[in-house]
């Protein structure tokens, strides 16, 4: 099996030392760089599975790196952390805005680093001999989503200054028609509505894919827009009205229409929802007739409008598989 690469770009030689032994004692394959540059055209050559970049480096700002990886079909889906000492408003807002992880640097960096590591990559914090070993251990008895399993998540999601952690999910079947012109986001962490939303919207030319977080359903969005968005408000890692702002405030998806569908009634929602962008506000039980005419005119399934093409078929497979 590969092991994961990571590149690591920091001119602080002695950090780079510590981050490179860290990492390998994970299990990954490190690539370092010190200036800009080079930084770049280690990411050509090594297409690494995770990219940790500083701000200011010789030869080019990390920065700028990052939104340049950012508009790159082939190279912005690579995880992308941006480690520096800057604490300044506007580098945290260019990192929002590029779908990068902010980390500022301090004594305990690598405290906060590993379990970002670990989530992304699907590592395991004690190494891989330590995962090896436990593979011939019975499987532990507690459900998958325990009081550990969300702390990690609150853990790593506080540790980027947030309130919730980006997740990943487990493989789901590709319920999708391979041929669909439009297709919907639904960031919903109610499993049921999700899968009934897309086998009511498939005989209308629609594919659903679903995310099951706030943080998950924004990154989607980031990385592939789609038609249109269905986003509910009560979310983990991540409430709608956070994701609204994400979405809103980011170029790359600030233009895909926003229907609301959550459970609160109260005007003060509905209000600030709209305020920050929202196209409708529905709320459930879900009415699928209201539903599909605010569809219809926001997206015009009849293509006068926004009919944006689905991912190629594997792309539309990985989406799918990844959103449980």
């Amino acid at each position: 099996m590969t092991k994961p690469c990571i590149l690591i770009a920091d001119d602080d030689k002695d950090l780079v030392n510590v981050l490179t032994q860290r990492c390998q004692q994970l299990g990954l394959v490190v690539v370092t760089a010190e200036r800009g540059l080079s930084a770049f055209g280690a990411v050509l050559e090594h297409q690494p599975d995770i990219i940790c970049l500083d701000v200011n480096m010789p030869a080019g700002n990390g920065m700028h790196i990052c939104e340049m990886l950012a508009e790159d079909p082939n190279l912005k889906s690579i995880p992308r952390i941006m480690l520096t000492g800057s604490s300044e408003p506007a580098i945290i807002r260019r990192c929002h805005e590029s779908c990068a992880y902010y980390v500022q640097k301090c004594p305990d960096v690598w405290q906060r680093i590993q379990p970002l590591l670990c989530e992304l990559l699907h590592l395991d914090p004690a190494g891989p001999e330590q995962a090896d070993s436990r593979k011939v251990q019975p499987a532990r008895s507690e459900p998958v989503g325990t009081e550990a399993d969300s702390n990690l998540l609150d853990a790593v999601f506080a540790m980027l200054g947030h309130d919730a952690a980006a997740s990943e999910s487990p493989d789901a079947k590709d319920s999708s028609p391979k041929n669909d012109s439009v297709w919907i986001l639904h960031i919903e962490d109610d499993r049921e509505l999700s899968s009934a939303l897309s086998m009511r919207l498939r005989p209308h030319g629609v594919a659903v894919i679903p995310a099951f977080s706030g943080m998950e359903g924004y990154r989607r969005a980031f990385l592939n827009p789609a038609s249109a968005i269905i986003l509910d408000m009560e979310l983990p890692n991540g409430n709608g009205d956070y994701v609204m702002r994400r979405l809103k405030e980011t170029p790359a998806t600030k233009d895909i229409p926003v229907i609301v569908l959550t459970g609160r009634k109260e005007r003060a929602s509905e209000r600030q929802m709209i305020n920050l962008g929202a196209d409708a506000y529905l709320t459930k039980p879900l009415n699928f007739d209201e539903l599909l005419a605010v569809l219809e005119q926001i997206v015009k399934l009849d293509g006068k409008r926004l009919k944006k093409r689905l991912p190629a078929d594997g792309q539309l497979k990985s989406l799918s598989r990844s959103a449980t």
